[in-house]
């Protein structure tokens, strides 16, 4: 009885066990950021899986995930064989970096064209290898160092055009790490001492003019300022003078009005004098002059009449 239970109890579990494999293997989840693809016994079949519960038939189908995040594929050239040889003859090498995703709507070719995402990459690295050749062999090596943001954007440009046909979206292909001959690295680092004695020289010369500059600017101003001081003491003197002037013809027309109300005066007296002779004339002549004494005592006025 008990070899029963326990062989049933061993079944059961089998049972279970089996049971749960084909669970496992009937169901696959595809991330928010992944796309799927549903393969039979090496057969694709239906379209694009897209984020969610996908339910196939056990073992013999598998759902191939494709995550649709960007990725970067970097490729390393030494100086040597593997490198790029410049215009006149200098081998280079450098450090490749392509940034991908790849292309939603192109999904079902990698399974189908390009099998899976080896083969790609393979492709990725021949083209970028040529690419780099192909832009590098139009500079001197003196052109690449200091052009090479150019040289990286030709290169990213020939990517473009020769991946052109595989599923992927390049956003991005940087060139790092450039590698040449420890020769031509002392060539550079000797002109790079000599661009910048020459720079040096250049702001030495250039600050040399910038305080003659303030210089003459300080004398111009200092020019100014007394040309303008002197202009003010002038204008302060014909305004004095000016003032001089009024002044005088004030005290002027002053003494004027004074002699004019003088002689106005006079000539006020002289009518009142008249008007007291006109009061006591009695009508007989009065001589103009009439002295009041004499010598010996008082003189008597003559009557007027012979």
């Amino acid at each position: 009885m008990e070899k029963k239970t326990i062989r049933s109890l061993s079944v059961t579990a089998v049972m279970a066990l089996i049971l749960i494999m084909v669970i496992a293997n009937s169901c696959t989840v595809v991330s928010p950021n992944e796309r799927g693809v549903k393969v039979t016994l090496g057969q694709v079949e239906g379209g694009v899986i897209q984020p969610g519960m996908a339910l196939h038939a056990p073992f013999v189908t598998k759902i191939r995930k494709f995550r649709l995040e960007p990725k970067t594929y970097e490729v390393s050239f030494s100086c040597g064989q593997d490198g790029a040889i410049t215009k006149d003859m200098q081998t280079v090498g450098s450090t490749v970096a392509v940034r991908y995703v790849y292309d939603e709507q192109r999904i079902m070719d990698i399974v189908t064209r390009y099998l899976n995402d080896a083969v790609i990459q393979s492709a990725m690295r021949d083209n970028v290898k040529a690419s780099l050749k192909e832009t590098v062999g139009q500079y001197s090596i003196y052109d690449l160092v200091e052009k090479q943001n150019e040289v990286t954007g030709k290169v990213a440009e020939a990517m473009l055009t020769r991946m052109a046909d595989y599923p992927i979206d390049i956003s991005q292909t940087t060139i790092t790490n450039w590698d040449w001959s420890d020769d031509f690295d002392k060539q550079i680092k000797e002109t790079a001492n000599r661009a910048q004695e020459v720079k040096k020289a250049e702001q030495d010369l250039k600050l040399a003019e910038q305080n003659a500059q303030k210089q003459v600017k300080e004398a111009e101003a200092k020019k100014a300022a007394a040309e303008q001081e002197a202009e003010a003491e002038l204008i302060k003197a014909q305004k004095a003078a000016e003032a001089k002037r009024v002044e005088a013809d004030a005290l002027a027309y002053y003494n004027a009005k004074v002699a004019q109300n003088y002689q106005v005066e006079i000539k006020l007296k002289e009518l009142e004098i008249e008007l007291e002779r006109a009061k006591k004339w009695d009508g007989r002549q009065v001589p103009e002059y009439v002295p009041l004494t004499a010598a010996g005592g008082i003189v008597n006025l003559p009557s007027g009449k012979d």
